[in-house]
């Protein structure tokens, strides 16, 4: 059978309706030139009421408020509808899903983000890549998977030890070698 010139390509999937894997998707705001805004939360998480927003036209993302506290639902819609209103990027489309050394690259720099100078380590929450989750793509288990593989290969990086409700285990960020 001769192949027809007029071949159906693969469905893109549309930005107005579409939900990045491991998010749900709870309002979306359009820019001026028609860029899709989101907001969402992780998909899974046990009763959090975490949110960020991003911009499918820019490069937009946001999951802190300007105290540096975890949004809210309002928080996320505010800031995703004032950058709605400023934002001039036309509609890009969804973004490629990053193959699977590229979104470890995206965990790792978002664990690096979170080393200091102090003495104390910090604890990682998946909230804090609520940010990346528009660009990463993954749902929680696979930010778990990759967190395992640092501690394994960076222990000097990233520990693990047992939460102190006595079930699962909790990442820990170490701080940067002392400069001794």
């Amino acid at each position: 059978m001769a192949s027809s010139p007029f071949t159906h390509r693969p469905a893109t999937p549309d930005p107005e309706t579409w939900t990045p894997e491991g998010t749900i998707v709870v309002q979306r705001y359009r820019a001026l030139e028609g860029a899709t805004v989101l907001v969402y939360t992780a998909s899974g998480e046990r009763g959090t009421s975490f949110y960020a927003a991003a911009c499918l036209g820019c490069t937009f993302r946001a999951a802190k408020t300007t105290a540096h506290n975890p949004m809210s639902e309002q928080d996320a819609a505010a800031a995703a509808n004032a950058h709605a209103a400023g934002c001039r990027a036309m509609p890009r489309g969804v973004p490629a899903a990053p193959d699977g050394d590229q979104a470890a690259t995206i965990v790792r720099s978002r664990l690096w983000s979170k080393r200091t100078y102090s003495d104390q380590p910090h604890i990682v929450n998946l909230s804090d890549f609520h940010q990346d989750r528009v660009d990463l793509r993954r749902p929680a288990d696979f930010i778990k998977r990759t967190m395992l593989q640092l501690v394994d290969d960076e222990p000097d990086f990233l520990t693990t030890e047992p939460c102190s409700s006595g079930t699962g285990t909790r990442f820990l960020v170490q701080p940067h070698p002392s400069r001794s």
